[in-house]
Parts: structure tokens; C-alpha cells; sequence
């Protein structure tokens, strides 16, 4: 948006949800990232979706993310 277009340069656009459920989604899409990119049964440190060895650079960056709000130690159900 240029300004003098009437609205904020640089602003966040208006999704009406809390900072918390913000906090929240993005917690729930780095887990399914995590899950999504976990080394199937029989193809131990093999990434399925970026067919890379793992831990690809998406699995680092949605540890990354959990590693800051607190919950860095996630591991997909089917693993558990």
C-alpha cells in the first residue's frame, strides 16, 4: 500500500483473531509441518516431502519456532 493511499504502511492486515490465537495457529502449523516432514517407517532420516536427508530445512525452521514459545520438545503422535 503507497502512502497517501489512506492506509498504514507496514501495517499487519486484520484478521480479527487475539494475539494469543495467532500464537496458537502457529504453534498447530508447525506441528503439522513436524509431522508432515517426519521420516516415514522405513526410511529413517529420509524427509518424505522434500526428499532430503532429515531434518530439512522446513523441520528445523518449525522447531525453531516452537524452540521460542516454549515447546521445542514436540514429537508426532504416530512416534510417541
Amino acid at each position: 500500500m503507497a502512502a497517501g493511499s489512506g492506509g498504514l504502511v507496514g501495517a499487519a492486515p486484520v484478521t480479527g483473531l487475539s494475539p494469543a490465537q495467532i500464537r496458537n495457529r502457529m504453534i498447530l502449523s508447525a506441528r503439522v509441518i513436524i509431522t508432515d516432514h517426519w521420516p516415514r517407517q522405513g526410511q529413517r532420516d529420509w524427509c518424505p516431502i522434500c526428499h532430503c536427508k532429515w531434518m530439512c530445512d522446513p523441520t528445523l525452521d518449525a522447531y525453531a519456532y516452537l524452540r521460542e514459545v516454549g515447546q521445542g520438545r514436540y514429537v508426532p503422535p504416530q512416534m510417541r
